[in-house]
């Protein structure tokens, strides 16, 4: 993940570390669906050994040691349920069933066998919209795991190892822009911005080049779980930090106004 990514995506709400690596994490969808402007997709396949593949959409199953993963991300927004069923109907049928897409975007959690697959959700009440509504389901069969997630999850993916900033030298940004550019040329370092630093420094975990690839189905479906808690960690940890803000500013409001009274 380069550092002029990563700036870009700061200046947004979420950032997924590494996502550039993956050519089915563009911003526009590869694949052709009816809301490819709205759904993100992405596909990997695994040799069992530790080593991965991007994969075409095709829903297809692997066989022997070898698995495939199909991700599909749902647009936050203020659409109905009704509207993100039509999302998945779209991507994933055929081969899934109604009863299977149904059993990964219904409300409340649920985990059960449907149709020879092991099927689990969890998700959170609230408008889809909201940073603070979360929904999460996979269907996991022998050699294929489909999950669902609403919005973006950091670092979900998998990516090279020599593309992550975390393997990067560093270099600290120069307050005067004529030494700037000399700098990094001596130094042979990337420029670290200090919102950047701020966000790294609340992360509380390292970036998607980092996962190490799984080697069965099990491992993955681990994978996709701790990633999505580390995902709640970062916004428990983010709100905590903006209640911390709002409290100082409030005992600074607190303080100006006391003062003038007494000042009276």
């Amino acid at each position: 993940m380069g550092i002029e990514e990563l700036n870009m995506n700061m200046e947004g709400e979420e950032m997924e570390a590494g996502s550039a690596s993956s050519p089915l994490l563009d911003d526009k969808n590869p694949f052709q669906t009816r809301n490819h402007d709205l759904v993100r997709l992405k596909g990997y396949a695994f040799d069992g050994l530790g080593n991965y593949c991007h994969k075409e959409w095709d829903l297809v199953e692997s066989s022997g040691k070898e698995f495939c993963w199909y991700h599909v991300e749902l647009p936050k927004g203020n659409q109905k349920l009704s509207q993100s069923t039509q999302y998945l109907i779209d991507v994933l049928c055929p081969p899934l069933k109604l009863q299977d897409i149904l059993s990964l975007v219904s409300n409340g959690p649920y985990c059960g066998h449907a149709d020879g697959a092991l099927v689990f959700r969890v998700n959170s009440p609230g408008p889809t919209s909201s940073k603070f509504t979360f929904r999460l389901a996979a269907r996991v069969t022998e050699n294929s795991v489909i999950s669902v997630s609403l919005g973006r999850v950091p670092r979900l993916g998998f990516s090279p190892v020599g593309q992550s900033l975390l393997s990067e030298i560093p270099s600290v940004e120069s307050p005067n822009p004529k030494f700037c550019r000399s700098e990094m040329r001596e130094r042979n370092g990337i420029v670290i911005k200090e919102h950047v630093l701020d966000f790294l420094l609340t992360m509380n975990h390292s970036e998607e080049a980092d996962n190490p690839v799984p080697k069965s189905v099990s491992n993955l479906v681990v994978h996709v779980i701790d990633t999505y808690m580390d995902h709640l960690e970062d916004v428990v940890t983010n709100l905590e930090l903006e209640l911390d803000s709002i409290e100082v500013a409030l005992d600074k409001g607190t303080l100006y106004i006391t003062t003038q009274k007494l000042g009276k």
